[in-house]
């Protein structure tokens, strides 16, 4: 008997993944833009994507700071196709190490910004995570997400992460930083209805 491959958010795959990323795409083209704003502080020179989906935002940091660096993780192979695709133009200027797999397998470090878009509820093991997170920040670096401000009941029955599945991910999320070795500098509600989030180490 097949397995029963996830929900598409979770991980997108054949037509319908392609179909989801375009749309996952164009919908936080707005949030994209405020996680760029909240990096000029910082000009990443190494740069650690969570989650990269399609690349779009891992491609707008290549084009606005040029970093020596990006690394990623993302557990779809069809996320991992087209995200090696979109960045293969910048290879000749910028280290470009793209990883198929989950949060719990993250590059080693130093990096100056660590992004999560939309991906935090998707993380198994949260607590380990941000530690493992706070270990491969710089000094002065920042960790930034974005969130769901509100998480339907069907979504968590099949959502992996537990502070998410507690129905209070905001205040959970910002328990869990602290407990990490996180302050939080920047919690803003944006224009998408998602919750930005900026923290750097205490």
């Amino acid at each position: 008997m097949p397995t029963k491959l996830p929900p598409q958010p979770m991980l997108p795959h054949g037509f319908a993944g392609r179909v989801f990323g375009w749309l996952m795409e164009r919908l936080a083209a707005g949030n994209y833009r405020w996680v760029i704003r909240q990096l000029r502080a910082v000009k990443p020179r190494r740069y650690l994507e969570v989650g990269y989906g399609t690349g779009r935002l891992a491609e707008m940091v290549a084009q606005t700071f040029t970093p020596s660096r990006i690394a990623g993780v993302d557990p779809s192979d069809l996320m991992f196709r087209t995200t090696t695709k979109k960045l293969r133009r910048y290879r000749k200027k910028i280290a470009v190490e793209l990883v198929l797999g989950d949060a719990n397998v993250l590059p080693d470090g130093p990096f100056d910004a660590i992004v999560a878009s939309h991906t935090f509820q998707f993380w198994d093991d949260p607590t380990a995570t941000l530690v493992r997170l706070h270990s491969l920040l710089a000094p002065g670096g920042r960790l930034v997400f974005v969130i769901r401000r509100h998480i339907s009941s069907g979504v968590i029955d099949w959502i992996p992460n537990p502070i998410t599945r507690s129905g209070n991910e905001l205040d959970g999320l910002s328990a869990a930083l602290s407990e990490a070795g996180f302050r939080v500098v920047v919690d803003e509600k944006l224009k998408s209805g998602s919750q930005g989030v900026v923290a750097a180490a205490k």
